[in-house]
């Protein structure tokens, strides 16, 4: 309170020294009451932050209670220490040296940048076992290059799409899905140079938007492989529209802030709540989420039949869009279902626990994986593969969430790949015979 009444003293002198010089006319009377009022909203303004202040000071010291009762991390650092150790014990790397050092890496990653077109891409990044470009491609094993190429043809370039499973999640960069690819076609005697252009939270349009600005680059492959679905998904069903990126409502609101200050000023009162009021954050999130109403969650029913026909009619016509772009340029592209964890039907015991979190959305996705299995039109496309029963028959833990795969399930989509790989270079290498 001592900050808070410097300024009304000092004001109360001044008024003072200036009445005994002055008299008690009309302009002094004036300036007592001004500077009475001054200090009257400068002592409410300090009472009251004061107040907010004991508030959340309170509330931290009765979240942190309970969090140490119920055995919860206090600290941020905490916090992500608990969230690291976590993931480093999933079922599928339970006792692998390398996954807590891998993980803590994964979390250091710094958050997503702006790139045009597509909304984000991840900033570069040099650790142990995330390595991430300027362009913030992910680091991909491929062969180093001989050094005699004589009358060898040039490598194939192989570029690879598709969101956080493609990118990598829960992979050191030597075995994601790329990477086992690229190994695969090398150990069966095929040169190829593979791209990880995978970026997490990507859906299928911003991965062929992606391909797109390749193409504006001069930079063609001999094959575009994409891998995706899940998030077509999820995306479409929390907006009630196919096609929009993950988070569509969040770019909305961020649109154009600095001519709308209203939402300026919510957005920053959000952050500064988030930043500096963590207790007040907290007990407003945990209010938010008693009282949230059924359509703020992703609907947990089978969409209806206009949705899911036209999730797979936007997802059908980015695969013609690609192909008629391949006859142009001269590439050939691959079109991949992905699978996921509510389309495996031998769980081992962790992947059943994780099953049963988030069952509420299973129903949605075994609804648009069987109208994606059935479709006509998808299917008379040569270049489209389904492979959402790939590990059906298959024990043992692959999954470490709900579509995101351990390195034997990322090795495992790189053989399926390679075949399709193979019998493409072979086409050409006929043709151009």
């Amino acid at each position: 309170m001592v900050v808070f009444s410097v300024y009304p003293v000092f004001l109360r002198f001044k008024i003072g020294n200036r009445s005994s010089a002055e008299g008690t006319g009309p302009f002094a009377r004036s300036l007592r009451v001004v500077g009475s009022g001054l200090r009257t909203g400068w002592l409410i303004l300090g009472i009251t932050l004061l107040l907010i202040l004991i508030c959340e000071a309170g509330l931290r010291l009765a979240l942190a209670v309970r969090d140490r009762l119920m055995d919860r991390p206090v600290t941020e650092q905490g916090i992500r220490a608990r969230k690291i150790d976590r993931l480093a014990r999933t079922e599928a790397y339970r006792g692998v040296e390398w996954a807590h050092e891998y993980f803590t890496e994964l979390q250091s990653v710094r958050p997503f940048v702006w790139r045009p077109y597509v909304y984000w891409r991840h900033p570069p990044h040099r650790s142990r076992y995330v390595n991430l470009n300027r362009d913030g491609l992910r680091a991909t094993w491929n062969p180093p290059p001989r050094e005699t190429a004589g009358d060898n043809p040039p490598p194939v370039r192989l570029f690879t799409f598709g969101a956080s499973t493609m990118w990598g999640y829960g992979a050191r960069d030597d075995h994601t899905i790329a990477s086992s690819l690229s190994k695969r076609l090398h150990t069966r005697g095929y040169r190829a140079q593979v791209t990880n252009r995978g970026q997490p939270g990507y859906v299928d349009t911003q991965a062929v938007v992606a391909l797109l600005r390749c193409l504006h680059r001069g930079e063609i492959p001999d094959i575009a492989l994409f891998f995706g679905g899940a998030n077509e998904v999820v995306a479409s069903r929390k907006h009630a529209e196919a096609g929009v990126s993950v988070n569509e409502w969040q770019r909305r609101l961020e649109f154009d802030l600095l001519d709308r200050p209203q939402s300026l000023l919510r957005a920053f009162g959000q952050r500064l709540l988030a930043e500096h009021f963590r207790g007040f954050n907290r007990f407003l999130a945990g209010l938010k989420r008693r009282h949230r109403s059924p359509t703020d969650r992703l609907p947990v029913d089978p969409p209806n039949d206009g949705l899911a026909h036209r999730i797979l009619g936007v997802y059908a016509i980015n695969l013609a869009f690609v192909e008629s772009l391949g006859r142009r340029y001269g590439f050939a592209s691959l079109f991949y279902w992905q699978p996921t964890l509510f389309s495996k039907r031998r769980r081992s015991p962790g992947e059943q626990a994780v099953a049963a979190r988030l069952s509420a959305t299973e129903k949605t996705f075994d609804e648009i994986y069987r109208r994606a299995r059935q479709s006509a039109a998808l299917h008379s496309r040569p270049g489209f593969r389904e492979i959402s029963g790939l590990f059906d028959g298959l024990d043992g833990p692959h999954y470490l969430d709900m579509w995101h795969l351990s390195e034997p399930g990322n090795r495992l989509i790189a053989a399926a790949m390679a075949a399709d790989v193979i019998a493409l270079i072979e086409q050409h290498r006929a043709g151009g015979e």
